[in-house]
Parts: C-alpha cells; structure tokens; sequence
C-alpha cells in the first residue's frame, strides 16, 4: 500500500514515560541488553534539552515530507513524530516552521533519520529535535508515504506506540511491551551500580579482577595462550 494512516492503538502509561524520561539512554540500552539505540543520530537542541514520549512513525520516499505535515496533525500531545526517511540527507524533512507546529501543538518531539534545516531556529525553540545531518535544500510535498506501521529509523526497530528516550548521547526505543516495572527496575538497579562504581573509582577502591577472570574463561590467562 503507497499511502496509509493509522492511529496509535497503545500508549505506555504517564508515570512510566516521566520514570524512563528522567533516566540516561545509556543506562536504558544497557537494560535492554545493548540493543535497541539509534546510530549516527545528534540532537539540535542546547544541552540538557530531554525527549521523552510515544512513537507516532512515519515512513517516507527520499526528500518528502507531505505524510510528515498529515502525521503532525493526526498525532496527539506527548507523542513523538518518528520518521523513517531512509537516511537520506541531501534533503530536510522539516525545519523551523514545522518544528513550531509541533510544539504549539504539545508534541513531544521530532527524530528524523534524515536530514533537517534550521538547525539554529530550532536550537532556539527549546522543542526537542534529533536528525542524522542539517541541510538548506527543502523537501518536496508528493508522497508518497506511510503513518505508524513498524520502520526502522537510524538502524533502531519503531512500532507505534513504542517508548522514545532522548537525551545529549541520542535515542533509545523501549518497546512498548517491555516499558513496564521490570525493565524501570532494571534501570535502577544499572543506575545504582554505576554511582557505587563511580564512588569507588573516587575511593580508589574499585577492584578490577573480573578482567583477568574473563580473560582465564577465554584460555588467554592461566592456560593456553591464544
């Protein structure tokens, strides 16, 4: 089908959105097992300027942005518009203009896996936009294109609805199955060891003996050699 629109069927409670929201996407990707993070993808915001909210997708062709213009008014306050453009950057999907759409609107941010422009407007605006690259070279409105079926955006996998984390190291996707108490938990516990790392690093007592026991169950040390 060249063109479809659906709505978001789901959407992770409130609470759990402002739990994830507060916490480092590196903690949250270490969570979910290293995986689930978006590549080659920065923020155009000041730092410190955090996303945080549901996957409303859209998937368009190369330079377009007419489905992105529909998806913003189809979409509702705290989503996120997530756009699959297939990395394409010699054209912006968005820029100033519909970056000020979206806020006014209440929506909680833009990722592009493609290319944006105005990138010191948006900076400005303080409304959270993350792309692959900024260009002046301004998209074409023909279509066609797809809102929330599954994409993949900057090599991460996106279903509507999915949980999106940003913040200044870039995005992590919790699925929308898994941002429940036991993968917050998860975080927490993560987070807490890192502190206790960190304090002992401070301390000087941080004890590195699991390199050389990894490195013995691998035959490297107190063994064969390889």
């Amino acid at each position: 089908m060249i063109y479809r629109m659906e709505s978001v069927e789901k959407r992770v409670a409130k609470e759990l959105v402002d739990a994830f929201g507060e916490i480092s996407t590196t903690i949250i990707g270490d969570a979910l097992g290293r995986f689930n993070c978006m590549s080659s993808i920065r923020h155009f915001n000041k730092p410190g300027i955090r996303l945080k909210g549901t996957a409303f997708t859209v998937k368009t062709s190369a330079g377009d942005n007419l489905m992105i213009h529909k998806a913003i008014h189809m979409a509702e306050p705290g989503d996120i518009i997530v756009i699959d453009g297939g990395g394409f950057e010699n054209r912006a999907l968005l820029g100033e203009i519909m970056s000020s759409i979206g806020q006014k609107k209440g929506l909680a941010g833009f990722v592009v896996d493609g290319a944006i422009r105005d990138p010191e407007e948006i900076k400005e605006l303080g409304f959270p936009v993350y792309a692959k690259a900024a260009t002046p070279a301004g998209p074409f409105r023909e279509g066609p294109g797809q809102i929330n079926v599954p994409i993949i955006c900057a090599g991460a996998i996106v279903n509507p609805g999915d949980l999106i984390i940003g913040d200044d190291n870039g995005i992590t996707v919790i699925p929308y199955e898994r941002a429940n108490n036991e993968v917050l938990q998860e975080v927490q516990r993560i987070e807490a060891m890192e502190k206790k790392q960190l304090e002992q690093i401070e301390a000087g007592t941080l004890n590195y003996d699991w390199i050389d026991e990894t490195l013995m169950k691998k035959g490297v040390l107190g063994g064969t050699n390889v």
